[in-house]
C-alpha cells in the first residue's frame, strides 16, 4: 500500500466530490454534524490528556519522594566512582590503577564491605600477586608469617613436640581425616606422655567440644588448633592400633618450648655395625644434630652408614653446606649459583665458617672440614627427596663418595631468598617476599633441576605392596625393601 494512502477519505467540498455532482442539502448537513462532532470529541481527548498528563506528573513527584533517599544513594556511588576513575585516569597509566578501581567498586557496592578489612584484602591481593608470578616457590609474608617461618628455620618451637604426616584412616567403615605421629621430639611435653608414634589423632578440642579433623574444616584448621602457647593444654583424640581393630585414646599435654629434631639415628636390625642416620631437614639444628648422631653411632661400633634422604624436603643453605663440609676437603666446589641472566655467581665451597647468632650451629671448624670422607656410606633417597636433600645426594655422588640407592629424587635445581621489603622501600612497606633467585649445578656441572638425581646403583627400586601400608617414617625395618637395598650394598 501506497505510504500516503489511508483507510478513510479526507473532508472535501461538494465541488471537489468525486463524481463530480452536486451534493445535496441534507447531506451536506450530516457532513457539519459530523464535523460538529469530530470537533467535540477531539475537545474531549484533548481534555483527557491533560488530564493524564496532569496525573502522571502528580505521580511522577510522589515516587520521587518515596525513592529520593535510594537514588541519593546511587547518585553518591556514582559520584564516588567516578572521584575513583579521576584518580586512575590521573595516574601513570598502568593497570594497577584498575586494581585501585576495583577496590572502590566493591567498597562502594559490595553487600559483604565490611565483612573483610582493607589490610585482610591487600595481603590477599598480596599473595595472588606472587602466586602469579609463575614462581611456583614465590610467596609472600606478613611480619606474623615470617616469624613463624623463622622459627621452623631455627628449629625451636612452642607446641607438644611432635611431627605428624596426614592421613586418611577408616575405622568400622567410616573414613577419618587424621594426623598421624611419625615423631615424639625429645624433651618435648609430648615425651613425658603416652602418646606414640604411629597414633591417629582425629578429634581436637576447640572451645570446650571435640571436633573431628573435618569438622574443624580439614588439615590446616585442625592444625593450628593444636598450637598455642606456652602453658596451655592441647587436647586431642586419638585411634591407637589394637589387633584387629583400633581403641580410642584421650590426651591432654601441655604445650612449651622444644627443639625439633632435624635428625635421627639407629642401627640395623641383626647388624649394630651399621647405622641408619635419617635427615628429616636441613635447617639450623641439623649440622649440630648431625655431628651428634655421627659421634653417637661411632661410639657404640658403628663402622657403615646408611643416609637416609627420603622424604626430606631441602632447607636452608648454610645448613646444608656445613654438613657437606664434613664429607669434602677445603675448597672444593658445593654448588655454583646462576642469575637470571645466566652468570654464575656466588660459588659455595667447603670451608671454615664461624657464625654467630642464629646460625652458630652452621659453624664448621677447620678440622671439622672432611671428617667423614673416608666413610663407609650410601644415600638412601626418593621421589621426595628435594632441595638440599638433592645438593647432599648430588655431591657425595660426584666427588665418588657414596652410591645412590632408591628412586630418582624430585629435581628442584633451584634456590629462593627471601626479601623484607622494609629493607628495599627505604621502610615504606612491611612484609616479606620469598621468590627464586637462582639455579644451581653441583659439581658434575648438570643441573638436575626438573631431572631428579638417579640412583647409581640397584636401578629404580619402589617400596613393596607391604611397605605401601605404611608411612616412611614407621616403616619397620624388615618390611623397608629400600633400606634393605642400601644395607645389602654396604656388605
Amino acid at each position: 500500500m501506497d505510504q500516503n494512502q489511508n483507510n478513510e477519505f479526507p473532508w472535501r467540498t461538494p465541488s471537489e466530490d468525486p463524481q463530480g455532482e452536486p451534493v445535496r442539502l441534507h447531506e451536506l448537513k450530516k457532513e457539519k454534524k459530523k464535523l460538529s462532532l469530530g470537533i467535540v470529541a477531539l475537545i474531549v481527548c484533548v481534555a483527557i490528556v491533560f488530564s493524564v498528563m496532569g496525573t502522571y506528573t502528580l505521580t511522577s513527584a510522589m515516587l520521587r519522594g518515596l525513592y529520593v533517599g535510594e537514588l541519593q544513594k546511587k547518585q553518591a556511588t556514582i559520584q564516588s566512582l567516578q572521584s575513583a576513575l579521576d584518580a586512575v585516569k590521573g595516574g601513570d597509566g598502568s593497570d594497577f590503577g584498575k586494581l585501585d578501581f576495583l577496590a572502590q567498586l566493591f567498597e562502594s557496592s559490595s553487600y559483604y564491605a565490611d565483612k573483610v578489612s582493607e589490610e585482610e584484602r591487600l595481603e590477599a591481593v598480596l599473595k595472588a600477586y606472587a602466586a602469579a608470578t609463575g614462581d611456583d616457590y614465590a610467596e609472600y609474608y606478613t611480619e606474623e608469617e615470617y616469624a613463624l617461618m623463622l622459627e621452623d628455620n631455627v628449629g625451636t618451637h612452642v607446641g607438644i613436640g611432635i611431627s605428624v604426616v596426614q592421613t586418611e584412616l577408616k575405622v568400622e567403615s567410616y573414613s577419618y581425616q587424621t594426623f598421624q605421629v611419625i615423631s615424639i621430639f625429645k624433651n618435648s611435653p609430648a615425651e613425658a606422655t603416652d602418646l606414640r608414634v604411629g597414633d591417629y589423632i582425629y578429634a581436637i578440642k576447640a572451645d570446650g567440644t571435640y571436633l573431628t579433623v573435618a569438622g574443624l574444616g580439614g588439615y590446616t584448621p585442625a592444625l593450628n588448633a593444636m598450637r598455642g602457647e606456652a602453658g596451655t593444654a592441647a587436647e586431642f583424640l586419638v585411634f591407637r592400633k589394637n589387633g584387629e581393630g583400633y581403641a580410642e585414646h584421650e590426651f591432654s599435654i601441655t604445650r612449651g618450648s622444644y627443639v625439633a629434631e632435624s635428625v635421627t639415628y639407629t642401627t640395623a636390625e641383626g647388624d649394630p655395625s651399621i647405622g641408619i642416620v635419617k635427615i628429616l631437614e636441613f635447617n639450623l639444628t641439623t649440622p649440630t644434630q648431625f655431628k651428634a648422631a655421627m659421634k653417637a653411632l661411632a661410639d657404640s661400633g658403628v663402622k657403615k652408614y646408611v643416609f637416609d634422604v627420603r622424604n626430606n624436603p631441602g632447607g636452608d643453605l648454610l645448613s646444608i653446606k656445613a654438613v657437606l663440609s664434613y664429607f669434602l676437603e677445603s675448597g672444593d666446589l658445593i654448588l655454583s649459583s646462576v642469575d637470571n641472566k645466566g652468570n654464575v655467581v656466588n660459588p659455595y665451597y667447603a670451608e671454615q665458617m664461624i657464625l654467630s647468632g642464629n646460625y652458630a650451629s652452621c659453624t664448621v671448624y677447620s678440622q671439622e672440614i672432611g671428617m667423614y670422607r673416608d666413610l663407609d656410606m650410601v644415600v638412601l633417597c626418593n621421589g621426595n627427596t628435594a632441595s638440599a636433600a638433592e645438593v647432599f645426594t648430588a655431591t657425595l655422588r660426584d666427588y665418588g663418595l657414596a652410591p645412590i640407592v632408591g628412586e630418582t629424587t624430585y629435581g628442584k635445581g633451584i634456590m629462593q631468598s627471601v626479601i623484607g621489603l622494609s629493607s628495599v622501600s627505604g621502610g615504606v612497606y612491611d612484609g616479606y617476599v620469598k621468590m627464586t633467585t637462582y639455579a644451581y649445578v653441583t659439581q658434575c656441572g648438570i643441573t638436575y633441576h626438573e631431572i631428579g638425581i638417579e640412583p647409581t646403583v640397584g636401578g629404580e627400586i619402589p617400596l613393596d605392596e607391604a611397605a605401601l601400608e605404611y608411612n616412611v617414617n614407621v616403616l619397620p625395618q624388615s618390611l623397608d625393601n629400600q633400606l634393605q637395598a642400601a644395607i645389602s650394598e654396604l656388605k
